[in-house]
């Protein structure tokens, strides 16, 4: 049987969805002997700010007390060392892998994460599939010698057999682009219900005031572009600032201040992709508003020249951008905990705590 511990929140769904799927591509994947998968999911709260070698004692604790064969964790926590970022480690007893969710990158992730699963799995299974067999290292598997982005080394913990890491050319865009997804930016839009009320509210006002108009036909192409990316930039900055998101970096380790930049960088990109989303969400309904209220013949009538389908564009984005400077004002009255939730750092404080309770 294989253990699928997971962390909460975006590990779990993964795991979840694995849930159906997973044993019968192992059977598949792996049927050198005649074995028959099981695979059971337990959800986990990790310690994150621990490193990987916690994650690697709890699953071998399971293993250990349970009736599975193998373990593997899925976390959100994304970790770098000395060899780039970090994909996934094997422990040195040869039945626990752990897999960081993070450096498979914001897209196809269960996909992504089944067929990691199952080359960690059968690497693993040897010895209890076929014990006494040898068994050739990981790093000479032909898949990942095809793969250029990712490679297996010997780490210095000698808690750890192997781990794959991502090249470093590649691997930090792909690291940050994956916890952007593990943030879940979009929650930032409809969780944010003062927000979303001061900029419809804004918008609102954009679509029934005339000299808005007047003000969206007189502006060029350029001036539009520039003025609808710093609404956006007030967003989020309005946001990061107000909400405290932003960790101080500290003079304790470079280490720790390498992992406090990524944690930054990683929350720029989760409120900016989030600010993006709910522009674009407000922009719709304003556009829709718009060819709903203004009639042509008025709008004509204000901006001085045939109204076409390009005007109704430009008053939408004019309106779109005061909507998004009221939104990020009203999100002032937002709780805290609704957005600091989508940053790592209070994610991985709340976990400590849980971890610290069951102690």
């Amino acid at each position: 049987m294989v253990g699928v511990l997971a962390d909460p929140d975006l590990p779990t769904t993964v795991a979840d969805r694995l849930n159906g799927t997973l044993a019968e591509m192992l059977a598949e994947r792996v049927s050198d002997v005649a074995v028959r998968w099981r695979v059971e999911v337990v959800r986990d709260a990790f310690e994150a700010l621990s490193g990987y070698e916690r994650l690697l004692d709890r699953a071998r604790h399971r293993v250990r007390t349970s009736d599975g064969d193998l373990a593997i964790c899925l976390t959100d926590a994304p970790l770098r060392d000395a060899h780039g970022v970090v994909l996934a480690e094997v422990g040195a007893d040869d039945t626990t892998a752990v897999i960081s969710l993070p450096a498979l990158g914001g897209v196809d992730l269960v996909r992504r994460t089944r067929r990691l699963i199952a080359l960690l799995v059968e690497h693993l299974a040897v010895d209890v599939l076929a014990p006494g067999t040898a068994r050739s290292p990981l790093r000479e598997d032909p898949r990942l010698r095809r793969a250029r982005t990712l490679h297996a080394v010997e780490p210095s913990d000698s808690d750890i057999s192997c781990e794959l890491v991502l090249s470093p050319r590649t691997g930090v865009l792909r690291l940050l682009l994956g916890m952007t997804r593990a943030n879940r930016p979009w929650q930032l839009v409809w969780g944010l219900s003062a927000a979303l009320g001061g900029a419809l509210a804004g918008g609102a006002f954009g679509v029934f005031y005339s000299n808005i108009w007047s003000l969206a036909d007189s502006l060029p192409a350029w001036r539009l572009a520039v003025v609808c990316v710093a609404a956006v930039v007030v967003y989020v900055v309005w946001l990061i600032a107000g909400h405290g998101l932003w960790q101080a970096t500290t003079t304790s380790t470079r280490r720790d201040d390498a992992r406090t930049t990524l944690r930054n960088a990683g929350t720029v990109l989760t409120v900016t992709a989030g600010a993006l989303v709910f522009c674009a969400a407000l922009f719709t309904v304003v556009l829709a508003a718009s060819l709903l209220v203004i009639t042509p013949s008025y709008l004509t009538s204000t901006i001085g020249h045939p109204a076409g389908f390009v005007d109704y564009l430009d008053v939408a984005l004019v309106a779109t951008v005061m909507g998004t400077i009221a939104g990020a004002v009203g999100s002032g009255l937002e709780d805290d905990t609704t957005i600091r939730h989508a940053t790592y750092g209070y994610r991985e404080r709340q976990r400590a705590e849980a971890d610290a309770d069951t102690r």
